[in-house]
């Protein structure tokens, strides 16, 4: 037998040993990829009961209804809260799932960046409900500040004002507990922060000095009558 009927035959036994390879492959894979995806399936209807629960849960002690009572329902913008924690609840279970569905599969490098994510999501749970805590202090900040004088520019400025720099410094905080390094946003917001603070004192004194007393009297006065002073 010649050299090209001996590489004839060795090609023909790797492509026979290639497609035996690919069937055993397929029949050991299709029960695994069976498996999870009825572990994903069974994942996403656990979840949506339990956000479902969640909801009603929400629901039924009235967050809303008390967010509105309180004119706080405005503190994520158009987001309504108890959605944030509908949806933080369905996801959370969801990525446990698919985590557990991909073990399965053993698909390695993207095995290990679902599990890293898993451990890193309730830091990041945790951030993000720091950030919304804020909102809605800083809502709550800011309503109080608008009922001193409603019809005030000023202190409406003020009141946009006090509810950006308390949900900035939770967004600075946040971060800072998901690893990243805040030192220099930090720093840098403090002395903008002063900086706006010596300005507007600098120009409310100067206002009141050259003729705003009266203003500044009527302020004051509001300011305890309100605060009951």
């Amino acid at each position: 037998m010649g050299l090209v009927g001996e590489t004839t035959i060795n090609f023909d036994i790797a492509i026979k040993n290639s497609v035996e390879k690919i069937i055993v492959d397929t029949v050991v894979f299709l029960p695994r990829l069976l498996a999870a995806i009825l572990i994903f399936v069974a994942g996403w209807i656990i979840a949506s009961v339990l956000s479902w629960i969640v909801e009603k849960i929400l629901l039924y002690i009235g967050l809303e209804k008390f967010l509105k009572r309180h004119k706080l329902e405005d503190s994520l913008g158009k987001v309504k809260l108890s959605n944030v924690f509908v949806k933080l609840s369905k996801y959370y279970v969801m990525l446990i799932f698919l985590q557990a569905a991909v073990s399965i599969l053993n698909l390695g490098t993207i095995t290990e960046f679902i599990s890293a994510v898993l451990l890193y999501t309730p830091v990041f749970i945790g951030a993000l409900l720091v950030v919304v805590a804020a909102a809605v202090l800083g809502e709550l900040l800011k309503e109080k500040i608008r009922e001193i004088e409603p019809k005030s520019k000023t202190l409406a400025w003020l009141a946009d004002a006090t509810k950006v720099i308390v949900v900035f410094l939770a967004i600075i905080m946040g971060l800072g507990t998901m690893g990243f390094d805040t030192v220099i946003i930090a720093s840098s917001f403090i002395a903008i922060l002063q900086g706006l603070v010596y300005g507007i004192a600098l120009a409310f004194g100067l206002a009141f000095g050259l003729g705003g007393q009266d203003d500044a009297k009527d302020i004051i006065k509001i300011v305890r009558k309100k605060t009951n002073l």
